[in-house]
């Protein structure tokens, strides 16, 4: 069986410079990089960038899966919507977290289905993407 790993990034809040789009780029040569999004499926290797310094800097929205059985979803939201106290007491288990980075709260879900039993997509290209929020 061979690997499969879908990453995809979305910025919500604003878009991303030309400068933001080159210092991605620098991470991955074939990754689809637009103003709102970075999103890239691997085959073999893996992706060079770190989800969550990525999430800390540009992207509000970040689903990852793998045909191994990892699925996975960060959202950044913005600390007065928020508070990290609040949430904290959500994460007291391995398959939820949470950090502050600057003005915002990360959250991380993450599950890990070893047997397959999940019923996610593993095409999961796009998944987030919706027509009316695309710039």
């Amino acid at each position: 069986m061979s690997e499969y790993q879908y990453y995809e990034f979305t910025a919500v809040d604003r878009p991303l410079t030309a400068r933001e789009r080159a210092e991605l780029r620098s991470l991955s040569t074939r990754a689809d990089i637009t103003a709102t999004s970075l999103v890239n499926t691997y085959e073999w290797g893996n992706f060079k960038g770190d989800p969550r310094k990525l999430m800390e800097r540009y992207f509000d929205a970040h689903p990852y899966l793998a045909n191994w059985g990892t699925r996975q979803l960060m959202l950044r939201l913005p600390i007065h919507l928020l508070d990290p106290a609040t949430v904290a007491q959500y994460c007291q288990s391995d398959s939820a977290s949470a950090w502050t980075a600057g003005k915002h709260v990360i959250v991380d879900l993450h599950d890990e289905d070893e047997d397959g039993t999940d019923e996610w997509d593993l095409d999961g290209h796009c998944w987030s993407r919706s027509p009316v929020r695309r710039r």
